[in-house]
């Protein structure tokens, strides 16, 4: 509750200015959209984007974009940016598992990043106001005051330029306007939900003008943990109680974390807006979601092996005071998994139990024992500067500034009292980046966008690391420079006919500085095992640089239709191996590339009572970066090994639909449908060494994925209203591993996947008539149903996997104050 207490202030200023503001109670779009010289204006039901460095609408737009405005998240009841992703085709987003820490997983048309090691890319480029993100750590995000969320689908080199090769999301907070408003909010649900949100316009001078707004956050964790030693009496495992008559240590994926942001916005004259944004974050959540779902090994993908010997493999040996790690049956300490290898006992079999004490009881190097912190934690702030200054009626210039800094605390294990693999981080980065675009006109025909880009960033990472008989502390060093230059335009040469072409120079330099260290009070003396002793220093320097294009035909039949066709590519850097375990295993790799082909078009039907937009692509995707559990090169120690490389190409096609239906007032549908299919065309020496073939199915490829949403508004005649509405939304299983189908039998990985799921959530809204008061109560997960948002395979070092439960069914009431 500590962040409750702390936001109060920030919510109580937040009501009272907004008190003393004009009662303008209506969300208003960011009115900085004015420049705009689209072939339609937009009416209030559109949603303007700025994909292509200007204002229009998004059916005017040719490239794939799901646009969210801010009042939709509030009707699905959207709070985080994982959320986002379950209405947008070819989309996923999903919080990361706890070995990576606080962040999100981000793939779009089955191209991303699930590791956060700084010195892997994401691969979906993440901007809040238009200033870049450039790392997955901190990247689960909570959404505040939001105007709108853009997700720009298939590579956007030209556009988003580095690290965008799946797509980009960029979120747009609500912008002062000088016209008061604004709302206090508070929320009360399952696992003793707490939640205070508030926001308020108001002006400080004639041509200055203010947005505050603010959240706090608490939440119980939904995984229980208990120390196995109380629950199973007689154990030799070591109790970590200190006094408990429940067994219950605390818990797992629990939130706790306030967040303010304060917008400027400065009009010195018709033609200057300059808009300055401080943000902070103190966010002090628990560990992520874990529980333990398997031990044991397996001899190649689509073997079903519970750990026995008399399937041909074994199982872990080693022992804490004489109890062994795996059994015949798999593990003692898996209260539940859908493999089916968990010890059915007398004390629980649910899925939502873990045995995990983020302790090292019995270090095997023969240190003192030691505990990790139980957090997924991150301390963020950050300033930007957007000034956009109209030269003349035809050309203006923006520039962005920005500097970012954050530190975090995580910390991972697997799910058992043994603690074989335990990690505890700290993290760092600090970034400055600079933007300069010049936007002009030439006659009506034509209209361009020029200009340059500048990021630098430092991190960091200090991380101890336990891994079987492998213990060090590693404390790695990466700064990172990027530049680049671009160039767009659109001409139309005809009528409704637009040809529009960009290209993109990018210049990157990334280096790692590798530092590892002993245990201190460890049997060595604190001395760095033999294995890892000369990486201690090493640095390994990655230099490159890249043009990406972009070219698209446009054509708008009429009022209704708009067609385009385009050709589009993307890349995302190469880098250092981050996680070597022997001073071989620290290798290079190269970037990855894409080409894309697509073709689709935007509709408004029906009076525009219906809207349709459909893509169709297809992806050349060329230096496919994986990770791999199995070193294959000669020389190098096959595991434990994380090592990064480059798989070979691959053709990813798919198709994508999105519906918007309003048959009559007050009634809305909306839907969404893709289609994704990956195909290796070529695998790399390196790779097929590790054991990857044409036959392998890709990572995080969802076959099929579909959305459906409703909302009708119930009118009384006092002029309340009463709004339900439902979401339903379906993913199809992928895998996570890059080695998925055995090239012999064609069996999947079992353990490699996740599987899918159909998540139903509702809420139901009272407003009163002056809509300045509104009751919502809203459940979540609907019919119960146990999913994993992803898995942590650790075979190749631990012979364990884990995986991180979705959320049960939940519920929450809120209840929110308009001004």
């Amino acid at each position: 509750m500590t962040a409750l207490r702390a936001a109060t202030s920030i919510l109580a200023l937040a009501g009272s200015m907004s008190v003393a503001a004009p009662a303008l109670a209506q969300d208003m779009q960011d009115t900085s959209a004015q420049d705009q010289k689209d072939e339609q204006a937009p009416s209030k039901d559109d949603i303007v984007v700025t994909a292509q460095f200007r204002s229009q609408r998004l059916q005017d737009a040719p490239l794939a974009i799901t646009a969210v405005s801010g009042s939709m998240l509030e009707a699905r009841g959207q709070t985080s940016i994982a959320d986002i992703g379950n209405q947008a085709p070819n989309v996923t987003l999903r919080q990361a598992p706890a070995t990576y820490g606080p962040a999100v997983v981000a793939y779009i048309r089955g191209v991303g990043q699930r590791d956060t090691s700084f010195a892997l890319e994401p691969g979906v480029g993440l901007y809040i106001d238009d200033v870049y993100l450039p790392t997955l750590h901190g990247s689960l995000l909570d959404l505040i005051d939001l105007d709108r969320v853009e997700i720009l689908r298939g590579p956007q080199g030209t556009l988003a330029g580095q690290n965008s090769i799946g797509g980009a999301i960029k979120l747009y907070s609500k912008k002062p306007d000088g016209k008061g408003g604004g709302y206090v909010q508070a929320t009360y649900g399952a696992y003793n939900r707490v939640e205070l949100r508030g926001a308020a316009n108001f002006t400080i001078l004639p041509d200055l003008f203010a947005r505050i707004s603010g959240t706090a956050v608490h939440k119980d964790g939904y995984i229980t943990r208990y120390d196995y030693a109380c629950t199973h009496p007689g154990t030799a495992i070591p109790s970590t109680l200190v006094n408990s008559q429940s067994c219950k240590l605390g818990t797992e994926g629990g939130k706790d974390y306030v967040a303010g942001r304060l917008a400027l916005r400065y009009e010195p004259s018709s033609n200057v807006t300059l808009d300055v944004v401080a943000d902070i974050t103190r966010d002090d959540s628990e560990a992520g979601p874990t529980t333990l779902l398997y031990v044991g090994q397996n001899a190649n993908p689509g073997v079903a092996n519970t750990g026995s010997a008399t399937t041909g493999t074994s199982v872990p040996a080693y022992t804490l005071n004489g109890v062994r790690y795996g059994t015949s049956t798999g593990s003692q300490f898996i209260s539940y998994s859908p493999f089916g290898n968990y010890a059915q006992d007398t004390f629980s079999s649910s899925p939502y139990v873990s045995y995990e004490n983020y302790m090292e009881l019995k270090p095997r190097d023969g240190s003192a024992p030691w505990s990790a912190p139980i957090k997924s934690a991150i301390n963020s702030w950050g300033v930007s500067g957007n000034l956009k200054v109209d030269l003349s009626p035809d050309f203006s210039i923006t520039s962005i500034t920005a500097y970012r800094k954050f530190d975090g605390v995580y910390s991972s294990a697997d799910g058992s009292p043994f603690s074989p693999t335990l990690q505890a981080s700290q993290i760092y980065n600090r970034q400055f980046s600079q933007e300069l675009r010049l936007n002009g006109n030439i006659g009506s025909a034509f209209n361009f966008t020029v200009g340059g880009y500048y990021l630098h960033k430092r991190s960091q990472n200090i991380t101890r690391v336990t891994l079987t008989t492998l213990n060090f502390i590693e404390n790695n060093k990466i700064p990172a420079t990027t530049k680049a230059v671009f160039a767009n335009g659109d001409w139309e040469p005809l009528k409704n006919l637009h040809l529009v072409g960009g290209i993109r120079y990018t210049d990157m330099t990334k280096s790692f500085i590798y530092g590892r260290k002993g245990i201190p009070g460890s049997s060595t003396g604190g001395a760095t095992p033999p294995s890892i002793a000369s990486l201690d220093g090493l640095v390994g320097t990655f230099k490159g640089n890249r043009v990406d294009w972009r070219a698209v035909l446009q054509y708008r039949w009429s009022d209704e239709i708009m067609t385009y066709a385009q050709v589009s590519t993307g890349f995302k850097s190469g880098g250092v191996n981050p996680r070597p375990f022997f001073p071989a295993q620290a290798l290079a790799f190269g970037p990855e590339t894409l080409t894309a082909y697509e073709a689709g078009f935007k509709s408004d039907l029906f009076d525009r009572h219906m809207r349709l937009n459909v893509s169709a692509f297809l992806n050349k995707y060329n230096d496919i970066l994986v990770t791999v559990a199995s070193c294959p090169l000669p020389g190098v120690p096959a595991a434990p090994c994380a090592l990064p490389l480059n798989a070979g190409k691959a053709d990813v096609k798919g198709a994508e639909a999105e519906l918007s239906l309003h048959p009559v007032d007050g009634f809305t549908i909306d839907a969404s449908l893709a289609y994704l299919y990956f195909k290796y065309t070529s695998i790399s020496a390196a790779a097929a060494s590790s054991g990857i073939g044409v036959e392998d199915k890709g990572q995080y490829i969802s076959p099929w994925q579909w959305s459906l949403g409703a909302q009708y508004d119930f009118e009384f005649a006092s002029g309340a209203k009463l709004t339900p509405r439902i979401d339903i939304d379906h993913q199809d299983s992928f895998n996570r591993n890059a080695n998925n189908v055995d090239a012999v039998t064609g069996g999947k990985d079992i353990f490699g996947e996740v599987k899918g799921r159909t998540l139903v959530n509702a809420r139901l809204t009272f407003r009163t008539p002056k809509d300045d008061w509104s009751l919502a109560i809203e459940g979540r997960n609907l019919t119960n149903k146990l999913y994993y948002t992803d898995i942590f395979d650790n075979r190749g070092s631990t012979n364990s996997i884990q995986g991180s439960p979705g959320e049960p069914r939940t519920w929450a009431v809120t209840l929110k104050r308009k001004f």
